[in-house]
C-alpha cells in the first residue's frame, strides 16, 4: 500500500481530499470510492499499480476527436469508482475491487514505448482512484515523449487536478451524466462540481473534450439536454468538443438503447446554440466526422474508431483557414 497525497487528519478520522465527496474516514474503514482506507490515522490508496486491464487502443474510442486523431493510446484501468451509476458500461471493474495485475509506472511506460503507443491513457473504471500511480507514471511517460490523457466521470477535486496538470497530464475527457437531479437521484454527486472540474482543466490549457451519456428516460428530456448545452457553453465554451453518446442497457438499468432521433435532436440543438464541434457516439452516421464550423468542409471523416481521412493542416481548415481546436 501507498499514502495518499491529498488528505488531512480531523478528530481522529482522516479527510480524503481527492475528490468532492470529502469523505471522513474513521479507523479501518474505506471511503466511498473502497480504494482508500484509514490505517493508523493515515490514509492509504489500494490502487497504486494494482492494475485491472491493460490495452492499446486508438484514441477515436475515447472518444477524444481532437486530440491526435488515429494514434493509439495504451489505456489502463484499476477497480471501483467514486459515483454509482446504475448503469455503468464497466460495471464489472467498477463496482468490485480485488487484486489485480501488478505493474509499477516504469513497466506501464515501457509497455507502452514497446507497442509504439503515442499515449498513455486512464479509463475503462474512474482514473481519479488511480491518483499517485497517475502522477507517477504521467512523469515518466513525459520524459520517454509520451502523451497522457485520461476519461474520467470529472468528480475530482481540483487540487487534484492541478497535482496531475503539474505531472504532464496533456487531455481530459469528462463525462457528465446531466443536471443535479440526475446526479443526486442516480449517480451520489452534483453536476455543478463535474463543471467546475471542466472550467478549471481548461484554465489549466489541458485539452478538453466532454461527453454526455443520454440515458433512456433518465436525462433524455429536452430540458435536461438543454441544460447541459448551457453549461457546457458557461464552464466549457463553443470550441470544446460535445459528444452526445447513446446508451446501451448494462450492470442493473435495463430502459431500452436511446433513440436515435433523441440524439439527433440533442445535436441539432447543441449547434443551434453555437457549440461548434457536435458528435454522436455510439451510433455510425454523418455526426462522428468533424466539419469545419465556418466553411462547413468535411475535414475528418471517420468510420467508427477509424480515420478514413484527416484534411487538417497546421491545426487550421485546409480550405477556408480557420483554425481548428484541438492538438493535431
Amino acid at each position: 500500500m501507498f499514502e495518499a497525497k491529498l488528505y488531512s487528519k480531523l478528530n481522529g478520522k482522516v479527510v480524503c481530499k481527492l475528490c468532492w465527496h470529502k469523505c471522513r474516514i474513521e479507523e479501518n474503514e474505506r471511503g466511498f470510492c473502497n480504494a482508500r482506507i484509514n490505517l493508523n490515522g493515515k490514509l492509504y490508496t489500494l490502487t497504486y499499480a494494482n492494475i485491472s486491464a491493460v490495452e492499446s487502443r486508438p484514441i477515436e474510442i475515447k472518444p477524444f476527436y481532437h486530440f491526435k486523431p488515429s494514434s493509439h493510446s495504451l489505456t489502463f484501468s484499476s477497480y471501483s469508482c467514486n459515483l454509482n451509476c446504475p448503469w455503468c458500461q464497466n460495471w464489472h471493474l467498477s463496482k468490485t475491487f480485488k487484486e489485480g495485475y501488478k505493474i509499477f509506472p516504469k513497466e506501464l511506460v515501457e509497455i507502452a514505448l514497446k507497442n509504439r503507443d503515442l499515449s498513455l491513457c486512464a479509463s475503462f473504471n474512474e482514473p481519479t482512484l488511480l491518483f499517485e500511480y497517475l502522477l507517477d507514471s504521467f512523469k515518466i511517460a513525459k520524459e520517454f515523449g509520451l502523451l497522457n490523457t485520461m476519461v474520467s466521470n470529472g468528480f475530482m477535486s481540483l487540487k487534484a487536478l492541478e497535482m496531475l496538470s503539474l505531472a504532464g497530464l496533456d487531455a481530459i475527457n469528462i463525462d457528465v451524466k446531466g443536471n443535479d437531479e440526475v446526479y443526486e437521484k442516480y449517480c451520489g454527486g452534483k453536476a455543478k462540481f463535474v463543471w467546475r472540474v471542466v472550467s478549471k482543466a481548461i484554465d489549466l490549457n489541458l485539452h478538453v473534450e466532454v461527453v454526455n451519456l443520454i440515458v433512456t428516460d433518465v436525462n433524455d428530456s429536452i430540458d435536461i439536454i438543454k441544460e447541459v448545452i448551457d453549461n457546457h457553453l458557461k464552464y466549457a465554451n463553443k470550441n470544446i468538443p460535445l459528444h452526445f453518446n447513446r446508451y446501451f442497457p448494462a450492470f442493473i438499468f435495463e430502459k431500452p438503447p436511446t433513440k436515435i432521433e433523441i440524439l439527433e435532436k440533442a445535436a441539432k440543438l447543441a449547434k443551434r446554440e453555437g457549440v461548434e464541434y457536435v458528435y454522436i457516439g455510439n451510433v455510425r452516421n454523418k455526426l462522428e466526422n468533424t466539419y469545419c464550423p465556418n466553411c462547413g468542409e468535411l475535414l475528418i471523416k471517420r468510420d467508427g474508431w477509424r480515420v478514413i481521412y484527416n484534411k487538417i493542416e497546421n491545426g487550421r481548415c485546409f480550405k477556408c483557414g480557420k483554425e481548428i481546436y484541438g492538438v493535431w
